[in-house]
């Protein structure tokens, strides 16, 4: 098990499938709300986590989102929300990823950036590897929203370093009707330009 405190607010635990078999869980039976071992253990790892990083879970919303590892376990990532919207913002996302093949439609992805400078960095590291896909930016409330066509392993894992995946379908019509588009089409090359 590897804990990382990526920022004061985002906390990165990794799980072997070896720890995963210690723990008792899989990632087929992670149900946040529904399976009360599978949140007795994530608790564990949190109070865990607490004493080794300060990460407190437990001072606030939390939005945790769980992403299998191609073959050896999964990331979970944990952030701290200000916001107390909790009806606006998902609390669990449970992602399943997919082998990039060439070909293959490409999914439509939303995550949350809990600032302009998480935004900026993770553009900036979609650049780097080489991201020419359609983009979207929005902003509303302090916070921003990119909107990506990607189905590469190293596309997500790199954007979950910095912001979190929203899996509710239904918010893209919260944010056509609450949030400003401040750039489309290709939003993380226009975006990463900006300050470059």
């Amino acid at each position: 098990m590897e804990l990382k405190l990526i920022s004061e607010n985002k906390l990165k635990i990794t799980l072997t499938n070896e720890d995963m078999a210690a723990l008792d869980i899989t990632y087929e039976d992670m149900n946040y709300y529904g399976d009360t071992s599978t949140k007795r253990v994530l608790w564990e790892i949190l109070d865990k986590a607490k004493r080794q990083t300060g990460f407190d879970a437990a001072a606030g919303g939390v939005v945790i989102q769980v992403q299998e590892k191609k073959n050896d376990g999964v990331l979970i990532f944990v952030t701290k929300t200000e916001s107390q919207k909790s009806e606006q913002y998902p609390t669990y996302a449970k992602s399943y990823r997919k082998n990039y093949i060439p070909g293959t439609k490409k999914k439509r992805l939303l995550y949350m950036f809990e600032s302009s400078d998480n935004l900026y960095e993770a553009c900036r590291q979609l650049m780097i590897i080489g991201y020419g896909g359609k983009s979207d930016i929005f902003a509303d409330d302090d916070k921003y929203y990119l909107y990506i066509e990607d189905n590469r392993e190293q596309c997500l894992d790199m954007i979950s370093e910095y912001g979190f995946l929203i899996n509710n379908p239904f918010f893209s019509f919260y944010l056509d009707e609450h949030a400003k588009k401040i750039i489309s089409a290709d939003a993380v090359q226009t975006f990463a330009g900006i300050f470059s």
